[in-house]
């Protein structure tokens, strides 16, 4: 199914540039929250359930008949980070995003992006209003084009991202993450394809060996 969240909670789709200023806002909002709270402290939540809000472009693929590429258009996305606290600075993390998107071309393709990953992060360890990190994960993508007759495709990904989360209180901050995700595909061979009766079709084909998506999301921590 062909989502577009944008539309259910807003009246247009949001710009990167509009999106930006209000996550924008929002930290700095945070931030302001936090500055009576300037002493370090070594309590912290051991998990941290942060559903978010983005932002995700890139990614192309290429048409078998003609060569010419079909991007894949920007797009609002949502998901969830899931992290267990090895400790105050280090933390085990599970990933999910969608995006529901469409593919330029004729047809004109819908197509829904999905990612589950499992990594981690690691945190600036003498940050106290604004904590930096760093985080890593690897898993699989899932390209689930909506067309008659064209298969899913679920293939190895990873994705390397960093950004900063902002304590409001003990258990609730705000977090801003940028990343890329990389989508590992078969640069000579087609996706999106169906066998009936021994005879395949194919929707496009891919155009490298690797398929990129950039991501920036907002997200409300709640920890525990």
């Amino acid at each position: 199914m062909h989502w577009h969240i944008g539309k259910w909670f807003f009246p247009r789709q949001i710009s990167l540039r509009n999106w930006m200023r209000a996550g924008l806002g929002m930290t700095l909002l945070a931030a302001a929250g936090t500055v009576c709270a300037q002493q370090r402290t070594e309590q912290y939540s051991n998990w941290e359930f942060t559903p978010f809000y983005g932002y995700m472009f890139g990614g192309a693929f290429e048409d078998p008949v003609t060569n010419t590429d079909r991007d894949v258009n920007e797009d609002n996305n949502f998901g969830i980070f899931i992290d267990a606290a090895a400790d105050q600075w280090r933390h085990y993390e599970l990933i999910y995003s969608k995006q529901g998107t469409s593919v330029d071309g004729v047809p004109k393709l819908d197509l829904d992006v999905e990612y589950l990953q499992i990594g981690g992060t690691v945190m600036y360890e003498d940050a106290e209003t604004v904590i930096p990190y760093f985080g890593m994960t690897i898993g699989a993508a899932r390209l689930s084009p909506d067309g008659p007759g064209l298969d899913d495709e679920t293939n190895f990904a990873f994705s390397v991202g960093g950004g900063f989360k902002v304590p409001v209180t003990d258990h609730i901050g705000v977090r801003f993450d940028a990343r890329a995700f990389v989508t590992l595909l078969d640069s000579s061979g087609n996706v999106f394809c169906v066998s009936d009766n021994g005879v395949g079709t194919c929707g496009i084909r891919a155009k490298s060996d690797t398929f990129v998506q950039y991501q920036a999301a907002l997200g409300v921590i709640i920890g525990f």
